[in-house]
This record gives structure tokens, sequence and C-alpha cells, in this order.
């Protein structure tokens, strides 16, 4: 009688609720893919099932119970209902073999085995070849002879070494073209499933915050091209609206990805799917990255955007965390080639990471507003990955202090029993406590208003025009809402829900319309409440008398660019406006991209290029779960 292998591989539902969407359990899947295609695996083993949702504890226990071998996927999405899930089948099933794998398991403990005793294995970096040695030994002591992994020998940890990488990836069939996924997306019509695609694997950089680099940092290996084709038309014909790209840096191989780019804009045009996607882009970016990004917005009508992620522009901040940025010149030139191509730009920062001070993490934000990039900042909390050199052996030399939170993974409202949770950063050395809240309640403030679009291109015009330093700007205007009680309250309020945040370990927020608000959200609470309680002109009424008491403008460019400031952000009662044709007596735009003079009469074309029938609550829904393509900001056309 054959063995049963069964995979856990769970993740939560993804993006709205009512989506009811799913990621097919691709780390498991091509785990089985390989190894089922040896005919001695074949002989003495068969599958028993994916388990791909967060379903109740005993009833995944009762179907497992007595199958051979589970295979545990584990990642900060998952770990806590593996570890639970686990230990319950070791109870009922103490011969079982338990095999963990993926970035989480703390292999680099050597308590592993005294905190999770349940686990008989745990596999190090790359599974495939690993996995399939195990199956394929006759007693558990050849497990010693194995590379690549960590055994339970009595609750003592016995590390067997690094295995070999797999040289040639396309030994690896894939679990989309093989049929592995067929059944399971016919015997759940309902549901709207993600997809996910390796299109090389390894990342060449080794930055002490990520688990990636330090899982996986080599050289980069590739997946048969062909192959990647036949995934996205695989993905196309199947009806699957959403793909996540797992390359570590997408654009990196300039003429091969440009050539994944075309095959992925021919889906797109064939069958109307994928409809979105996500991309991590690669770090040094060149002209040529750009193009790839303009092609997929230009060629597939993807609202996407390009990441040039910083994490923090401190010099001290970089040499500490391993991280190596483009130089500013280059990361300006980037920034104004995708303002003048029209893509989407955004970057990424990360609060909390060791040598970073408050002074450093404002001027942080100022850098990229003097660099030309306005739009699509997004800001992480930093967080302990278990087997991140950040985690590993820094906490102790930047005295780290950090917090348990249970709402910084999205979707964590479907959790069932058993809740996830992240170790974040919440003090070091160079940012106290009470700093860091300072610093939080900042980057709520600069989100607010210029990231989202209500004062970028007045700061913009004062910079250039008057010399006006965002600095001076903003600080400014950090003073003067003080003076409004509704802002005032929505500062405090921020201020007091990150305190909890780290004391409680949930953001405790009410929901505002119809959106919960999480420790990953609630720096846009205060966009998303001005959209719902109406207080639009309420912001631009103190926009305005803000900069009249300021700064000395003709009234009527000042009334213009406040009109041209206004039209930038979607205010929802007027979606169906758009597209609007607006001639001003200036070129604001053309002004700001060196391209123009200021006062030149102009015609601009805004547009909302979303759906325009969207309502309220999903407009402020969006408003998160759509940043990275600038939702909630209108496209402008220089006509």
């Amino acid at each position: 009688m054959k063995k049963i292998i069964s995979f856990v591989n769970p993740n939560f539902n993804q993006g709205p609720k009512e989506f009811n969407a799913y990621y097919l359990p691709y780390s498991a899947g091509i785990i089985w893919s390989y190894v089922n295609q040896f005919d001695n695996i074949r002989e003495k083993y068969e599958l028993g099932e994916f388990i791909w949702r967060r379903e109740e504890i005993d009833e995944v226990v009762e179907r497992l119970k007595n199958h051979d071998i589970v295979g545990f996927s584990t990642y900060i999405w998952n770990r806590n209902y593996n570890y639970k899930l686990a230990k319950e089948l070791k109870k009922v099933n103490p011969n079982m073999l338990i095999i963990f794998g993926g970035p989480e398991p703390p292999i680099e403990k050597k308590d592993i085995f005294e905190r999770f005793s349940f686990i008989d294995l745990a596999v190090i970096r790359e599974g495939e070849i690993t996995f399939k040695k195990v199956l394929e030994a006759s007693s558990p002591e050849d497990f010693y002879k194995i590379r690549g992994l960590v055994i339970n020998e009595n609750g003592k940890a016995i590390t067997t070494g690094i295995a070999d990488r797999i040289s040639e990836l396309d030994t690896i069939p894939s679990p989309y073209l093989s049929g592995l996924f067929d059944d399971l997306i016919a015997q759940n019509d309902d549901v709207r499933w993600n997809m996910t695609i390796e299109t090389n694997r390894g990342c060449p950089y080794q930055c002490t915050f990520c688990d990636w680099g330090s899982l996986t940092y080599a050289k980069v290996k590739l997946f048969d091209e062909q192959r990647v084709y036949d995934e996205l038309e695989w993905t196309g014909q199947h009806g699957f609206d959403f793909v996540s790209f797992t390359d570590a840096n997408f654009g990196i191989f300039e003429e091969r990805d440009a050539r994944i780019a075309d095959k992925l804009i021919e889906v797109q045009q064939t069958y109307n799917n994928p409809r979105s996607y996500t991309l991590a882009w690669a770090k040094n970016q060149k002209k040529s990255v750009i193009q790839i990004a303009k092609k997929l917005i230009d060629g597939g009508g993807a609202k996407i955007g390009l990441n040039l992620s910083v994490q923090s522009l401190h010099e001290d901040v970089l040499s500490a965390v391993r991280r190596k940025n483009l130089g500013m010149n280059k990361i300006e030139e980037v920034f104004e080639m995708c303002e003048k191509e029209g893509v989407p730009l955004y970057t990424e920062l990360i609060l909390g990471l060791p040598e970073e001070t408050l002074e450093s993490w404002k001027e942080n934000f100022y850098k990229l507003f003097r660099a030309n990039n306005h739009t699509g900042i997004t800001v992480y909390q930093a967080q302990l990955l278990e087997n991140a050199e950040m985690n590993l052996t820094q906490r102790a030399e930047h005295n780290i202090e950090s917090a348990e939170v249970y709402d910084y993974i999205v979707g964590t409202y479907n959790e069932r029993e058993v809740r996830e949770s992240i170790e974040v950063v919440t003090a070091t050395k160079d940012m106290p406590r009470e700093k860091m809240l300072d610093a939080q309640v900042f980057s709520w403030f600069l989100n607010t208003f210029h990231i989202n679009g209500l004062t970028s291109f007045i700061s913009r015009y004062l910079y250039k025009a008057k010399n006006v330093d965002y600095s001076e700007f903003y600080e400014n205007l950090f003073e003067y809402i003080h003076q409004d009680d509704w802002l005032k309250k929505e500062m405090n309020s921020v201020r007091h829900h990150y305190n909890i945040w780290t004391v409680n370990g949930e953001i405790a927020h009410e929901p505002i319309s119809k959106v919960e608000i999480h420790g990953w959200n609630l720096i846009h609470s205060t966009i998303i409440k001005m959209h719902f309680e109406d207080k639009y002109e309420h912001f631009f009424d103190i926009i305005k008398n803000f900069v009249k008491s300021k700064y000395s403008l003709d009234d009527n460019l000042l009334d213009e660019l406040l009109e041209f400031q206004k039209y930038y952000i979607i205010d929802h009662k007027k979606i169906t406006n758009y597209p609007l044709t607006k001639t001003f007596n200036y070129d604001f735009l053309g002004y700001m991209q060196d391209i123009s003079e200021l006062d030149v009469p102009t015609t601009y074309e805004f547009d909302f290029p979303e759906d325009k029938t969207v309502s309220l609550d999903r407009f402020c829904e969006q408003i998160f779960f759509y940043r990275r393509r600038n939702f909630g900001k209108s496209w402008i056309t220089k006509l």
C-alpha cells in the first residue's frame, strides 16, 4: 500500500472579503511536482490533499490524521496555524512524519525542537531535492546523510549542512501545466484564484532585515522562457485575474524580462486576464526597466506602478542593514523619467531600522520629494523576521525593542481560531519609543497631505518658484493644522492607536465606512475618512488659508493652483465628471517638470482611469488595496 503525503500551505482571503480570492498552493505544489516525476517515488507514495485556506483545525486533523507524511510550507501568514495543526496531528498520530519548510521555521535556533517538539524535520532553503531524498530514505537513520535538514533527535537539533541548489530549474515540472491543480480548481468554482509565477529564483542582495536574502542569497537562476510563456497562457485560459510574480528583481534581465512583459500583454489582450499583478522590480533600475513598465501600462492596460524601494536614504542606516541604493542622481533620473512617461511610481521606506533617527526619518521624505517622487511612498514598520540577520544578530547591538502585533497582515479578519502575529520594531537606541510614535504620526501626516495628493502640487510649486524647501513647507503645515479641531482630533487619534497597537497587539480602531482599520492601513485612515465624512472642501479651506497666511502668491495664480490640485485628488461625489478638461493660465505641470515656462495658457485633461460607478464604500476600501497604482488621484494629460 502506498504511503499518503499531504501538504499544508494555507493563506488568507486576498483583497476585499466578497472576492473570495485565494492563492493556489504553489509552494507545496512545486515540491510535489518535482518528486512525483520519479518512478521510485510514485511507486511508494500518493498525494493526499492540499490545505490551502485556513479551515477549522479539528476538521483538518480529522481528514489528515491517517496520512503518513505532512509537509508544511510556513511563513508569517500561516506560521501559528501550521504549528497548531502540526501539534494536533502529532497527538492523534505520533507515527506521522511532520516536515516543515519555508522561511519561517527557526532553523538557526538550537531550541527549535524544545519549542516545537512535534516537528520531525525542518528543511533548510530550497526544498525539492531535500524532500525527494527524505522520501527515498530507507529509515530515519538515513536522514543524517541528507544535507539540508535540521533533525529532531529527542528534542536536540542536529543540522546536516546546506544542500546544493538545483542547478537546472526546469527539472521541476510546472504544477500548472502538469494539471496538478485542475481538480482543486474544479472543486472550488466559487473561488477567485490567484496565481504565483516564478520566472527565476535567487536574490543577489543581503539586506539584514530580509529573510529572502538570508535564505536565497546566491546567483539568480532562470526558468525556461517558454515555460514562463506557457504558464502565462494557462493563466489567461483559466480566467485568473491576479498573478504574483515572485522574482526579487524583475527587469534585471532586460531583454528577457521585456519579452516576458510582451507575452503578459498578449495574454491580457487575448483573454482579458490577468487583470492585475504584482512585480518586485529590479533594484538598480535603468531606462530599460522604465520602458518595460511603460509597455505594460500602454499595452496591457494595467494601472501598475514602478517600484524603486529605498527603505532609507540615510547612509548610516544603509550601512547597518547592508543595503546599497542607487545614487541620488540616478534616483532623481528614474523619478523624472517616470513622471514624464506617465508611469506611476512608488517607493518604500521602513520605519525602525538600525541607526535611523527621527530627524533622518523625516529627511527621507524630503529627499524623495526633492528627487521628484511625490506619489507612492509606502511606509512599513520594521519587522523582525525569524531567520533574518536583524533578528538573529543585530537585536542586541542596536537595542531593538519589539512587540507582537496581530493585525499587520492583509486578511487577518478571517483567521478562525488561530491568530497570526508579526514582531514589529517599537524602539531602537537611535529612536526611543516616544520618538517612534512621533515618526509614525509624521508619516501619517505626509501620507495624508502630500502622498495622497492634497498639497503635492502646491508644495512643488513653492519649492521651485519661491525656494521654499519641503521641510519648511511641511513643518509649517504640521503646526498649522493643530488649529483645526477636526484634524487635531485625527492626529491625536492616530498617535493613540499606534501606541495601543504595540501594547495590545491591535490598532483597535472603529471601521470607517465598511473599511476595517488595521496596523497596515491606519496611515490611510484620515484620507479614507475625508471621503466618507465629506471633508474634501474642509481640507482645501485649511490648505488655502495656510498658504495665504504663510506665502505671498498672486491671488489668481493661487486660485488656479488650488483648482489644479483639487482636480488631481478625486472627490468621490464628482467621479462621474471625469474625464474633464480645463484650461489654465499657467502650465503648472510643465513648469514643475522643467519642460516649459509657467506663464503659458495650457489645457489639461484629468481622468479617473477606474470604475466611475464605484460605490463610496468600495472607493474607500480601494484607497489602500490599489494604492500602488495611485488610486484616488487623476491621471493628468497635457493637451
